[in-house]
């Protein structure tokens, strides 16, 4: 009888035994499952680590590139009255150059 007064079968020691080979035969299976479970875990993380790598190198060049990006705009800037400044030079040797021209005739 068990703790509520149910009748146990009789089980036989070779019931007994198969019943741990049984259960010796699942805990293999579940083993090997959670090697092999383990084993894909621990690649899918390298996986991972790889594409973090890649990521972390692709956010550095966006940085670098949005650096860039700001020095260029800031030599656009500077570049349009430097144009200026050097159109007005070449219009004053330009017309220096005219005057000369006339006076010298």
């Amino acid at each position: 009888m068990d703790d509520y007064g149910d009748e146990l079968e009789a089980t036989t020691c070779q019931q007994f035994n198969d019943r741990l080979d049984k259960g010796s035969e699942r805990m293999a299976a579940i083993e090997r499952d959670l090697k092999a479970v383990a084993q894909g875990l621990q690649e899918e993380r390298q996986e991972l680590q790889e594409l973090k790598q890649q990521l972390t190198e692709m956010l550095e060049f966006f940085t670098a590139m949005k650096g860039a990006f700001k020095v260029l705009n800031w030599v656009g800037k500077v570049a349009k009255p430097l144009a200026a400044i050097v159109m007005l030079g070449g219009a004053c040797v330009g017309f220096w150059t005219a005057i000369k021209g006339v006076t010298s005739r």
